[in-house]
């Protein structure tokens, strides 16, 4: 169409006719910049099929990632010693201390599971990958991006108290180790040479019956707060879940 323009154009610059040559120069000039008008429209819709394209594959990967962190909080109190098991054996154990313990006392006490701190390890990797790649202000709505960037401000706030109230734990864990965890050990062997060689289990003002009891109050307190910081972590994974859901389905 362009080639016919210009031979007309040139077939007009020879004949001298002035003014139909520049009618005919605007017409090419016009030809041209709607060419390009087009050209731009379609980079441009291909641009926003491909973010559309890369927004949806994240929204997919991050909802499973949300999965992860669901199963791995419930894990965390479905293991042997997790929170909940570890809040309820604290629980009973600081019972029998507060009343004083009963040679009846001992096979319970020494039957109950040891504490160790367990980190959350919840996922972030692509949450991560979001912010390095610079699409998370893009993946959505901005209620959404506020939500996801509270959700993991969430996550790493509570691995960081899981970990700090642990310390507090393991700090009072030394002095346990030091009378209850040797009388533990012994009593699994020779139950009779354990009281023989630890009188003060039966001795709530002893320093060791103080620190056993110091432990198990600590114990409680860390265990049944992670308990109650687990289960807002699910509920807030589910949230976040089906407000990415409802932003899949808007696609």
């Amino acid at each position: 169409m362009i080639k016919v323009f210009r031979k007309k154009r040139y077939d007009l610059m020879e004949k001298k006719n002035t003014g139909k040559y520049f009618k005919y120069a605007v017409g090419e000039i016009v030809l041209v910049v709607i060419g390009i008008l087009i050209a731009l429209a379609i980079s441009n819709w291909n641009s926003k099929r491909n973010q559309k394209n890369r927004n949806h594959q994240f929204l997919v990967k991050l909802s499973k990632e949300l999965d992860q962190n669901i199963d791995r909080s419930i894990l965390m109190d479905s293991i042997s010693g997790g929170f909940k098991n570890r809040y309820i054996s604290a629980d009973s154990v600081l019972r029998i201390l507060n009343k004083g313990i009963t040679i009846e006392d001992l096979d319970f006490i020494t039957s109950e599971p040891w504490y160790f701190t367990a980190p959350f390890n919840l996922n972030t990797n692509i949450f991560e990958e979001l912010k390095n790649t610079g699409s998370l202000y893009a993946i959505g709505s901005d209620s959404l991006v506020s939500s996801i960037q509270e959700y993991y401000q969430l996550c790493k706030r509570e691995s960081f108290y899981n970990l700090e109230m642990g310390k507090s734990v393991s700090n009072r864990q030394e002095k346990y180790y030091e009378g209850f965890f040797n009388f533990s050990h012994l009593y699994q062997q020779n139950p009779e040479k354990a009281i023989a060689n630890h009188p003060w289990i039966f001795d709530p003002q002893s320093q060791h019956y103080l620190y056993y009891q110091q432990y198990t109050i600590l114990l409680k307190i860390h265990s049944n707060l992670m308990v109650r910081k687990l289960k807002n972590i699910i509920k807030t994974s589910e949230e976040l879940k089906q407000l990415i859901s409802e932003e899949i389905k808007k696609m």
